[in-house]
């Protein structure tokens, strides 16, 4: 469980919470305010019910992140990628609006390198 990862969504992307509760059929506020609580004092000392919300709405969040996916521009269909993220990369995904996978950051960056090739021919 990555508490930085919730810090940053607390300061920085709070509308992903927000969705989170309306996802589970939560309160937003509550949601949002256990968040707050967890991240500057630790899981243990949330109550039985609020560990509840946690484990619904807030640790899908932070702990086993799933990869995104990447998708080549010209396809139309998009491709799931099985990929679980690495804990210490969930703060930059919340950064950069998300982020890949090594397989999946690998082929984005081939396709956008071979893009640039052709451009510049």
């Amino acid at each position: 469980m990555n508490l930085d990862a919730l810090k940053e969504i607390n300061t920085n992307n709070p509308e992903i919470l927000e969705q989170s509760a309306k996802d589970n059929n939560a309160s937003e506020s509550t949601i949002t305010g256990i968040a707050l609580f967890a991240a500057n004092n630790g899981y243990d000392s949330l109550t039985p019910p609020q560990k509840y919300h946690f484990d619904n709405c807030i640790r899908p969040l932070i702990e086993d992140v799933q990869c995104s996916g990447y998708n080549h521009e010209f396809e139309e269909v998009p491709r799931e990628c099985p990929a679980t993220l690495d804990d210490e990369d969930l703060v930059e995904y919340y950064q950069n609006d998300g982020k890949y996978c090594d397989s999946c950051e690998g082929q984005a960056s081939s396709d956008a390198h071979s893009k640039e090739s052709f451009m510049r021919d």
